[in-house]
């Protein structure tokens, strides 16, 4: 017998295959059609959905949100930059700073905010405030960053449900082994005890 008869024997009738060699040789296919299409159908729809949500953030944020071009009054110490803990890499250095600029109203503003560390008095930022232009607001989330997300998310998932759905089948898998051997018990005791009955009747 060769080695691919050996590894379909369950879906071929012989005399030695029985009914729960079939239903577990169809719950192991069932389980891994259930990974192979359900953990990138979970990654998809999660990413999709994540992008959905994070889009119509970006959409409010820069609606109630002004960018205004603001002037360096006075630049204080320059300051270490940390790692972000999100990408591990290292921040541009930063610096207090007293900025002043001019609303879309004509209005005159002046406040303390973070500036880049090479930013010097004199120096013109861009900056941003609240939907009025008077109140300094933090820079809204953009598109790209977004969608950065949304993949981080999406490909998460999929990993997660790939693992629990190969959890799921190892377990369903040991069930049913240990289902066969139970059979395979009952089956040599009641054949031991038809043997033990032949030999007394000899």
């Amino acid at each position: 017998m060769t080695a691919t008869h050996v590894r379909w024997w369950r879906w071929r009738k012989n005399s030695l295959r029985r009914r729960s060699d079939v239903f577990e040789a169809c719950a192991g296919v069932a389980a891994g059609c259930a990974i192979v299409l359900g953990a990138p159908a979970a990654g998809l729809t999660a990413g999709l959905a994540v992008d959905h949500s994070l889009q119509h953030t970006v959409s409010v944020q820069h609606a109630d949100r002004t960018q205004v071009a603001a002037v360096v009054l006075k630049a204080g110490p320059r300051e270490a930059a940390d790692p972000d803990p999100e990408s591990g890499r290292v921040r541009e250095e930063r610096r207090d700073a007293l900025v002043r600029w001019t609303a879309p109203d004509g209005h005159v503003h002046t406040a303390q905010v973070r500036v880049g560390a090479a930013h010097d008095k004199g120096d013109h930022v861009a900056m941003w405030t609240d939907k009025s232009g008077a109140v300094p607001a933090p820079a809204p989330l953009d598109s790209r960053s977004a969608t950065t997300h949304a993949m981080l998310a999406g490909i998460g998932t999929f990993l997660a449900a790939g693992v629990l759905g190969l959890m799921g089948r190892q377990v369903l898998m040991w069930q049913l082994m240990r289902r066969r051997l139970a059979e395979w018990e009952r089956e040599w005791a009641a054949a031991g005890q038809s043997w033990g009955r032949a030999g007394a009747g000899g």
